[in-house]
C-alpha cells in the first residue's frame, strides 16, 4: 500500500477559499509504503508568475525574490505526476490543496484531474471521526499525539507534509520506525521505543468492561470494509484480530431502515453470543440496563430544570 502526505503553499486565495488568480509556490510530498514512511520525499518550489500576497508570506515565509528563478509548474509537473499517481494521497483539508491542482493541471490542458491520478483522503475528516472532541487542526493534533513541531515557527510543504505523515500513522495504529532521512533528522521524528524484546505484563480487567469492549468493538467493525476474500466476499472486521470478521451487511434497495437495522442488530448478537460467556452477557445486560436508566435519569433532571 503506497500513501502520499502532501502539502502545498500557494500565493494566497480567494475570498471564497477557491484559487481564483492564486497559484501553488510550493509542493511537498512524504511517501509512506506498507504503514512506514520510506524516506522518499519530494519538495518543489514553483515560481507561480505572480505576487506572493503579504498575508501568505506571513504564513509559509516565501517570497517573491526568493521564487524568482524557481521552474515554473509545467516544468515539474510530470516529476509531481510521476510521484503521487496511483497512489492514495493524505491531505489536510483536501479540497483546498486539489482544488490548486487541479487548477495547475487544466492550465496545462491536461485530460486528468487530482482524483484521476490518486485516491483522496481527507484527514480533516479522518481526524473528527477518530477524534470527534479536539480540533482537527495540524498543530492540535501533533499536540494531541505529542509530536514534535518545534521546526515549525512558519508553514512549509514538506514540513507540514512530513508531520502529516506521522499525524496519520499515529491517528491510525502507529508504526514501527520513522525516518524522513539525513535532511529531515531535525524533525525530531524518533521518539522513545521499547526496548527489543522487553513485553509488558498482561492486565487483567473486570468482566463486565471487557463486554463492553467487545460489544463496541462489534458495533464499530459493522461499519468498516474490512477485507476481501478470494471468493469476492467481503468481511467486516477488526484490527483487534479475526475474531471480529462478519459478513459485511449493505442496505438492500428494497429493504426498510428499520428492516436493515434489526438485520445489523442479528448479527451483533450472533457475534456477541460467539465471543461472550453466558456470565459476560448477563453482565453486559447489567451494564446496559445501568447506563439507560442513568440517561433517562439525566434527561428527567434537564426537562425539571435540576443541574445534575
Amino acid at each position: 500500500m503506497r500513501q502520499i502526505a502532501l502539502d502545498t503553499e500557494t500565493t494566497g486565495k480567494s475570498d471564497d477559499g477557491t484559487p481564483g488568480d492564486h497559484r501553488i509556490i510550493e509542493v511537498g510530498c512524504v511517501e509512506i509504503v506498507d504503514r512506514k514512511i520510506t524516506g522518499r520525499t519530494l519538495q518543489l518550489y514553483i515560481n507561480p508568475g505572480r505576487p506572493v500576497d503579504e498575508e501568505a508570506v506571513g504564513v509559509h515565509g516565501i517570497t517573491d525574490e526568493f521564487l524568482a528563478d524557481k521552474p515554473v509548474f509545467s516544468e515539474v509537473a510530470g516529476e509531481l505526476i510521476s510521484f503521487i499517481r496511483g497512489s492514495e494521497l493524505l491531505i489536510h483539508n483536501a479540497r483546498f490543496d486539489t482544488s490548486f491542482l487541479d487548477k495547475e493541471w487544466q492550465l496545462l490542458n491536461l485530460p486528468e484531474r487530482t482524483a484521476d491520478l490518486c485516491t483522496i483522503t481527507d484527514t480533516v475528516a479522518l481526524s473528527r471521526k477518530i477524534n470527534p472532541n479536539n480540533q482537527a487542526n495540524l498543530d492540535n493534533l501533533c499536540h494531541l499525539y505529542d509530536i514534535d513541531t518545534s521546526r515549525r515557527t512558519l508553514h512549509g510543504a514538506l514540513l507540514d507534509a512530513e508531520l502529516l505523515a506521522e499525524v496519520y500513522l499515529a491517528m491510525t495504529g502507529g508504526q514501527s520506525s520513522f525516518d524522513f532521512g539525513e535532511e529531515s533528522a531535525a524533525v525530531s521524528t524518533r521518539r522513545w521505543q521499547r526496548p527489543q524484546g522487553a513485553k509488558l505484563p498482561l492486565m487483567s480487567v473486570e468482566p463486565a468492561r471487557h463486554a463492553v469492549h467487545v460489544m463496541k468493538v462489534i458495533e464499530l467493525s459493522q461499519k468498516v470494509k474490512f477485507r476481501t476474500l478470494e471468493d469476492g466476499t467481503i468481511l467486516s472486521g477488526s484490527h483487534f484480530g479475526p475474531q471480529f470478521d462478519m459478513p459485511f451487511l449493505e442496505k438492500a434497495k428494497e429493504e426498510g431502515k428499520k428492516e436493515f437495522a434489526a438485520r445489523q442488530k442479528a448479527e451483533r448478537e450472533e457475534k456477541l453470543h460467539a465471543l461472550l460467556s453466558d456470565s459476560e452477557l448477563t453482565q453486559l445486560q447489567s451494564y446496559l440496563d445501568h447506563d439507560k436508566a442513568a440517561q433517562l435519569a439525566w434527561e428527567e433532571r434537564v426537562k425539571n430544570g435540576i443541574s445534575a
